[in-house]
């Protein structure tokens, strides 16, 4: 993993900036964390060409065959056309079929490709160590408890 010294996260007396209050601020911190780990993610993706966007929805076309593209929307809270243009790369990439719903012609079902599978598989090695890497700076129980504040957070902000 790339490690990011504490001192290019937060404050440092000797680097002169004064943060104020953001290193005590909850957004602030969120917010550093995600940019760590999605810098780290992108440095063990490089290869493999895929972003935290694109794992996600890899992760769950996988886990739900045959998902719209409409569903798969209203979960990311995107409009159509944004996650069009992300689940169109996916197919020119030969990552997933999209094929047309024989219940309603209106909507477009997504699978994983042989190749998206495969794909999946070399990026969730990845990713799992990278969360073993998160999880070796945690104290027992802490993942758990980290996790349940991360989603009540998230919560209060939803629409």
């Amino acid at each position: 993993m790339n490690k990011v010294p504490a001192k290019a996260i937060v404050a440092d007396e000797d680097n002169g900036v004064d943060f104020g209050p953001l290193p005590q601020m909850l957004g602030y911190q969120i917010r550093q964390a995600q940019t760590a780990v999605f810098r780290d993610f992108a440095a063990i993706m490089s290869e493999l060409e895929t972003s935290p966007g694109e794992f996600g929805l890899l992760t769950l076309i996988g886990n739900n065959p045959g998902i719209s593209q409409v569903r798969l929307a209203a979960i990311y809270r995107l409009d159509k056309s944004t996650l069009s243009l992300t689940v169109s790369g996916l197919v020119k990439r030969g990552l997933v079929r999209r094929t047309r719903s024989k219940v309603d012609q209106r909507y477009y079902g997504l699978w994983l490709s042989n190749s998206g599978r495969a794909t999946l598989r070399k990026v969730r090695e990845r990713v799992d160590a990278q969360e073993r890497a998160m999880d070796a700076v945690l104290r027992p129980g802490e993942r758990e408890h980290l996790l349940d504040m991360l989603q009540r957070i998230a919560g209060a902000f939803s629409d």
